[in-house]
């Protein structure tokens, strides 16, 4: 198997571009690819989704949850009942992942998107918010590929962002291109 392939995106998403979401997923995963997400709802979620319908085989998909089982320490943006499904199906979930009760949900949250990031080797996200951006950033300094679904996509540092052309379901993603610096000879 490839990847893996880290999901992120936004907290809230229309059902068109959830759906979008669960096609992504089944495609990388039909293709090999392994995928990791968080525990939150809208793109997360939305990835969780394609496992419980069963477009994704519970075997691809690693969940990093912020929260405990049976929902310890969530919040209101959490997807609980999805991720708690996705276990019952045997699905991998880290629990607590960006540390335990005793962490503040906003710093686990934020150490959960890097732990995210870090066992990814590409990442795509879905009309990214304010902490998603923060995580395509986190990817783009590591070199790690970033492509994003986003009408206004920002700087992730020296680059420019460049249409990926690879089919329909990609047709209006953009993809990071890092500048290089010049190798000093």
């Amino acid at each position: 198997m490839a990847g893996p392939v880290a999901f992120i995106g936004g907290r809230r998403l229309s059902p068109g571009a959830a759906a979008h979401v669960q096609a992504l997923a089944a495609q990388l995963a039909g293709r090999g690819f392994t995928l990791v997400t968080g525990c939150c709802t809208g793109a997360d979620q939305a990835v969780i989704a394609a496992v419980l319908a069963g477009r994704v085989p519970p075997e691809a998909l690693h969940v990093l949850a912020a929260f405990g089982p049976g929902g310890q320490g969530a919040c209101p943006v959490s997807a609980v009942a999805q991720v708690a499904a996705f276990a019952a199906q045997g699905g991998a979930v880290s629990w607590w992942a960006g540390g335990g009760p005793g962490v503040p949900l906003r710093s686990r949250l934020a150490a959960r998107a890097g732990q995210v990031i870090n066992s990814a080797a590409s990442v795509v996200a879905m009309h990214p918010g304010r902490g998603s951006w923060r995580a395509c950033r986190l990817a783009a300094a590591r070199g790690l590929p970033v492509v994003v679904f986003s009408a206004s996509p920002v700087s992730l540092g020296a680059g420019h962002w460049q249409a990926v052309s690879a089919g329909s379901l990609w047709s209006s993603a953009q993809r990071w291109m890092p500048h290089q610096a010049a190798f000093p000879l």
